[in-house]
């Protein structure tokens, strides 16, 4: 079945507003291994990363969300995303992910490029909205802040 641009931006709309009016990932661990926070001064958007991990293994993400529908459903679609992966994975993902949001093709590795975005693809009109993407990535740029001290 042929979807129309309206539909699609239904959907877009539907899944991005749900994912931010009730998050499941959205709070704070009691012993996070590494934290990260992103923040947008020019629109005051805020995210901060609680993350739990198993030797290089994401056991558990949090995440604090002060933002757009945007930036909360990113924060949330990411933590979800990411759960289970090691931090390698997490940052092919990243790159997958920044690389969606521009409509250009990974720069990563042919085997990067197998990296499903999964849930994650619900960003991809983004590319038409280029104001909006800084409020997809700012979750990732939390991450990597997490991830800066973090071998692996």
């Amino acid at each position: 079945m042929n979807t129309t641009a309206a539909e699609r931006d239904a959907l877009y709309d539907r899944q991005i507003v749900d994912r931010a009016r009730t998050p499941r990932h959205a709070g704070r661990l009691d012993a996070p291994d590494v934290q990260g926070d992103g923040r947008n001064p020019l629109c005051g958007d805020k995210t901060h990363l609680d993350i739990a991990l198993d030797g290089h293994h994401i056991q558990e993400i949090r995440h604090q969300t002060r933002g757009c529908a945007i930036c909360s459903a990113a924060a949330d679609l990411m933590a979800e995303r990411l759960r289970g992966s090691t931090v390698a994975q997490a940052r092919q993902v990243s790159d997958r992910f920044k690389a969606l949001l521009v409509g250009a093709p990974s720069s990563a590795s042919a085997e990067d490029n197998l990296v499903s975005l999964g849930p994650l693809e619900v960003f991809a009109p983004l590319r038409s909205h280029k104001a909006r993407i800084r409020c997809a990535e700012l979750p990732w740029v939390a991450l990597e802040e997490a991830f800066s001290h973090v071998d692996g």
